[in-house]
Protein backbone atom coordinates (compact mmCIF):
# COMPACT_ATOMS: atom_id res chain seq x y z
CA UNK A 1 0.00 0.00 0.00
CA UNK A 2 1.59 3.44 -1.02
CA UNK A 3 2.10 6.08 1.78
CA UNK A 4 -0.30 9.04 1.88
CA UNK A 5 1.32 12.06 0.22
CA UNK A 6 -0.45 14.66 1.96
CA UNK A 7 -3.35 16.00 4.32
CA UNK A 8 -5.79 18.92 4.15
CA UNK A 9 -6.56 20.98 7.23
CA UNK A 10 -8.42 24.19 8.26
CA UNK A 11 -6.38 27.06 9.17
CA UNK A 12 -6.54 30.64 10.63
CA UNK A 13 -5.04 32.73 8.26
CA UNK A 14 -4.32 36.72 9.03
CA UNK A 15 -4.46 38.49 5.17
CA UNK A 16 -4.84 42.06 3.92
CA UNK A 17 -8.26 42.82 2.09
CA UNK A 18 -7.30 45.49 -0.21
CA UNK A 19 -11.19 47.30 -1.51
CA UNK A 20 -10.43 49.16 -4.70
CA UNK A 21 -13.24 52.12 -5.11
CA UNK A 22 -12.07 52.81 -8.29
CA UNK A 23 -8.92 52.23 -10.07
CA UNK A 24 -6.70 54.81 -11.99
CA UNK A 25 -3.61 53.63 -12.23
CA UNK A 26 -1.21 56.56 -11.02
CA UNK A 27 -3.04 57.31 -8.61
CA UNK A 28 -3.41 54.00 -6.98
CA UNK A 29 0.23 53.58 -7.93
CA UNK A 30 0.88 56.66 -5.45
CA UNK A 31 -1.43 55.77 -2.62
CA UNK A 32 -0.30 52.23 -2.59
CA UNK A 33 3.30 53.03 -2.08
CA UNK A 34 2.45 55.76 0.67
CA UNK A 35 0.38 53.36 2.49
CA UNK A 36 3.06 50.22 2.82
CA UNK A 37 5.56 52.87 3.63
CA UNK A 38 3.71 53.55 6.82
CA UNK A 39 4.52 50.19 8.29
CA UNK A 40 6.83 48.35 6.07
CA UNK A 41 7.54 45.13 7.69
CA UNK A 42 3.90 44.76 8.07
CA UNK A 43 2.94 44.96 4.16
CA UNK A 44 5.89 43.60 2.37
CA UNK A 45 5.33 40.12 1.31
CA UNK A 46 1.89 40.04 2.99
CA UNK A 47 -0.99 37.84 1.52
CA UNK A 48 -3.60 40.21 -0.40
CA UNK A 49 -7.69 39.91 -0.92
CA UNK A 50 -8.59 42.11 -3.97
CA UNK A 51 -12.14 43.60 -3.23
CA UNK A 52 -13.45 45.05 -6.45
CA UNK A 53 -16.51 47.74 -5.63
CA UNK A 54 -16.61 48.63 -9.60
CA UNK A 55 -16.45 46.79 -13.03
CA UNK A 56 -13.00 46.41 -14.51
CA UNK A 57 -11.58 45.59 -17.88
CA UNK A 58 -9.48 42.64 -17.95
CA UNK A 59 -6.66 45.07 -19.05
CA UNK A 60 -6.99 47.02 -16.21
CA UNK A 61 -7.79 43.95 -13.22
CA UNK A 62 -4.18 42.54 -14.66
CA UNK A 63 -2.24 46.14 -13.91
CA UNK A 64 -3.76 46.22 -10.98
CA UNK A 65 -2.44 42.45 -10.32
CA UNK A 66 0.82 44.29 -11.39
CA UNK A 67 1.00 47.18 -9.33
CA UNK A 68 0.27 45.19 -6.17
CA UNK A 69 3.34 42.54 -6.87
CA UNK A 70 5.64 45.00 -7.65
CA UNK A 71 4.98 46.80 -4.09
CA UNK A 72 5.69 43.19 -2.69
CA UNK A 73 2.10 42.64 -1.75
CA UNK A 74 1.21 38.89 -3.14
CA UNK A 75 -2.68 38.65 -4.39
CA UNK A 76 -4.20 35.43 -3.47
CA UNK A 77 -7.76 35.83 -4.33
CA UNK A 78 -10.48 38.39 -5.42
CA UNK A 79 -14.02 39.25 -4.41
CA UNK A 80 -16.58 41.76 -5.57
CA UNK A 81 -17.39 43.05 -9.33
CA UNK A 82 -15.42 39.68 -10.58
CA UNK A 83 -17.68 39.55 -14.14
CA UNK A 84 -15.91 39.16 -17.39
CA UNK A 85 -13.12 38.62 -15.42
CA UNK A 86 -12.72 34.83 -14.85
CA UNK A 87 -10.64 34.20 -17.40
CA UNK A 88 -8.11 36.55 -16.22
CA UNK A 89 -8.26 35.62 -12.86
CA UNK A 90 -7.72 31.95 -13.72
CA UNK A 91 -4.55 32.74 -15.72
CA UNK A 92 -3.15 35.15 -13.04
CA UNK A 93 -3.29 31.86 -10.71
CA UNK A 94 -5.65 33.41 -8.46
CA UNK A 95 -8.82 32.73 -6.59
CA UNK A 96 -12.25 33.99 -6.78
CA UNK A 97 -13.96 34.30 -3.78
CA UNK A 98 -16.76 36.76 -4.22
CA UNK A 99 -19.36 33.97 -2.28
CA UNK A 100 -17.28 33.95 0.61
CA UNK A 101 -18.35 35.83 4.00
CA UNK A 102 -15.03 37.43 5.43
CA UNK A 103 -14.59 39.22 8.91
CA UNK A 104 -12.82 42.38 8.27
CA UNK A 105 -11.71 45.06 10.92
CA UNK A 106 -10.16 48.82 9.99
CA UNK A 107 -6.33 48.59 10.38
CA UNK A 108 -5.88 52.58 10.95
CA UNK A 109 -7.98 51.79 14.14
CA UNK A 110 -9.96 48.90 16.07
CA UNK A 111 -13.20 49.12 16.28
CA UNK A 112 -16.91 47.37 15.64
CA UNK A 113 -17.14 45.82 12.35
CA UNK A 114 -19.30 47.42 10.09
CA UNK A 115 -21.89 46.09 7.70
CA UNK A 116 -20.34 44.82 4.54
CA UNK A 117 -22.08 47.31 2.32
CA UNK A 118 -20.04 50.22 4.17
CA UNK A 119 -16.94 49.72 2.68
CA UNK A 120 -13.54 51.20 4.52
CA UNK A 121 -10.59 51.51 2.35
CA UNK A 122 -7.85 49.63 3.51
CA UNK A 123 -9.44 46.42 5.95
CA UNK A 124 -7.68 43.72 7.71
CA UNK A 125 -9.09 40.52 7.47
CA UNK A 126 -8.68 37.70 10.21
CA UNK A 127 -11.18 34.47 10.08
CA UNK A 128 -12.27 33.96 13.53
CA UNK A 129 -14.38 31.21 15.23
CA UNK A 130 -16.16 31.58 18.54
CA UNK A 131 -14.61 28.37 20.87
CA UNK A 132 -14.60 27.50 24.66
CA UNK A 133 -11.59 24.89 24.92
CA UNK A 134 -10.02 24.70 27.66
CA UNK A 135 -6.90 25.88 27.07
CA UNK A 136 -3.23 23.85 27.29
CA UNK A 137 -0.31 24.94 29.19
CA UNK A 138 1.20 28.22 27.91
CA UNK A 139 3.80 27.35 25.19
CA UNK A 140 7.27 28.71 26.03
CA UNK A 141 9.64 30.19 23.77
CA UNK A 142 12.95 30.56 25.25
CA UNK A 143 14.91 32.41 22.21
CA UNK A 144 13.84 35.58 20.40
CA UNK A 145 11.93 35.22 17.34
CA UNK A 146 14.04 36.68 14.40
CA UNK A 147 12.09 38.61 11.28
CA UNK A 148 10.56 36.58 9.10
CA UNK A 149 9.63 33.95 11.92
CA UNK A 150 6.00 33.19 13.08
CA UNK A 151 5.55 31.01 16.23
CA UNK A 152 1.84 30.18 17.21
CA UNK A 153 0.70 28.46 20.05
CA UNK A 154 -2.53 26.71 19.76
CA UNK A 155 -4.96 26.28 22.42
CA UNK A 156 -2.72 27.72 24.58
CA UNK A 157 -0.99 30.64 26.37
CA UNK A 158 2.25 32.12 24.60
CA UNK A 159 5.41 33.13 26.36
CA UNK A 160 8.32 34.46 24.92
CA UNK A 161 11.40 35.30 26.97
CA UNK A 162 13.25 37.58 24.23
CA UNK A 163 12.67 39.87 22.04
CA UNK A 164 10.55 39.95 18.71
CA UNK A 165 11.71 41.16 16.10
CA UNK A 166 10.48 43.70 12.98
CA UNK A 167 8.82 41.41 10.25
CA UNK A 168 8.20 38.43 12.96
CA UNK A 169 4.80 37.62 13.87
CA UNK A 170 3.90 35.83 17.12
CA UNK A 171 -0.25 34.29 17.58
CA UNK A 172 -1.88 32.50 20.63
CA UNK A 173 -5.57 31.43 21.18
CA UNK A 174 -5.17 32.62 24.84
CA UNK A 175 -3.13 35.61 26.35
CA UNK A 176 0.84 36.99 24.85
CA UNK A 177 3.44 37.49 27.73
CA UNK A 178 6.88 39.50 26.29
CA UNK A 179 8.99 39.51 28.25
CA UNK A 180 11.53 41.74 25.83
CA UNK A 181 10.72 44.28 23.27
CA UNK A 182 7.74 43.44 21.55
CA UNK A 183 8.62 44.88 17.12
CA UNK A 184 6.67 42.48 15.46
CA UNK A 185 3.02 41.20 15.45
CA UNK A 186 0.93 39.90 18.04
CA UNK A 187 -2.25 38.68 17.77
CA UNK A 188 -3.91 36.67 20.88
CA UNK A 189 -7.19 35.48 21.08
CA UNK A 190 -7.15 34.50 17.46
CA UNK A 191 -9.97 31.90 17.39
CA UNK A 192 -12.28 34.51 19.64
CA UNK A 193 -11.46 34.62 22.79
CA UNK A 194 -11.99 37.91 23.64
CA UNK A 195 -10.85 37.94 27.19
CA UNK A 196 -7.56 37.45 25.81
CA UNK A 197 -4.65 40.23 26.37
CA UNK A 198 -1.08 41.36 25.31
CA UNK A 199 1.84 42.30 28.00
CA UNK A 200 5.33 43.59 27.30
CA UNK A 201 7.98 45.04 28.98
CA UNK A 202 8.69 47.44 25.82
CA UNK A 203 5.68 48.07 23.01
CA UNK A 204 7.48 49.04 19.91
CA UNK A 205 5.12 46.60 17.89
CA UNK A 206 4.28 47.05 14.45
CA UNK A 207 0.87 45.81 15.04
CA UNK A 208 -1.48 44.21 17.91
CA UNK A 209 -4.78 42.38 17.64
CA UNK A 210 -7.08 40.29 20.08
CA UNK A 211 -10.33 38.26 18.68
CA UNK A 212 -9.74 40.11 15.55
CA UNK A 213 -9.65 44.09 16.47
CA UNK A 214 -6.41 45.87 15.39
CA UNK A 215 -4.34 48.33 15.73
CA UNK A 216 -1.37 49.95 13.94
CA UNK A 217 2.16 50.83 14.74
CA UNK A 218 0.84 54.53 13.87
CA UNK A 219 -1.96 54.76 16.41
CA UNK A 220 0.24 52.83 19.49
CA UNK A 221 3.00 55.70 18.92
CA UNK A 222 0.53 57.61 20.41
CA UNK A 223 -0.05 55.72 23.42
CA UNK A 224 2.69 53.79 25.20
CA UNK A 225 5.26 53.94 22.74
CA UNK A 226 8.55 52.47 24.34
CA UNK A 227 6.92 51.80 27.47
CA UNK A 228 5.58 48.15 29.47
CA UNK A 229 2.48 48.00 28.16
CA UNK A 230 -0.67 45.72 27.48
CA UNK A 231 -3.65 45.21 25.33
CA UNK A 232 -7.18 44.35 25.84
CA UNK A 233 -10.37 44.45 24.64
CA UNK A 234 -12.84 46.78 26.68
CA UNK A 235 -16.72 46.05 24.95
CA UNK A 236 -16.02 45.87 21.14
CA UNK A 237 -12.60 48.43 21.96
CA UNK A 238 -9.09 47.28 21.32
CA UNK A 239 -7.31 49.33 24.36
CA UNK A 240 -3.41 49.79 24.48
CA UNK A 241 -2.14 51.36 28.52
CA UNK A 242 0.91 51.34 30.05
CA UNK A 243 1.74 49.66 33.06
CA UNK A 244 2.21 50.31 36.21
CA UNK A 245 5.93 49.65 37.61
CA UNK A 246 4.12 47.39 39.88
CA UNK A 247 2.56 45.59 37.10
CA UNK A 248 5.86 45.92 34.86
CA UNK A 249 8.02 44.30 37.73
CA UNK A 250 5.84 40.86 37.49
CA UNK A 251 6.80 40.26 34.11
CA UNK A 252 10.16 40.64 35.05
CA UNK A 253 13.18 43.14 32.25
Amino acid sequence: MSQQCFRMKGTTLTSIVLEVLHFEPDEFDTQLAAKIASAPHFFTRSSLILHLNATMSATEFELLVALCRRHQLQPMAIKGETDGLKATINDLGLADISQSKLSERSLTEAKAAEPEQTPEPVTETVTITKTTEVLKPAKIVARPVRSGQQVYADGSDLVILGAVSEGAEILADGNIHVYGTLRGRALAGVKGNTEARIFCQNMEAELVSIAGRFVMQENIQNKCWKQPAQAYLDADALLIEALTKRSADAIGE
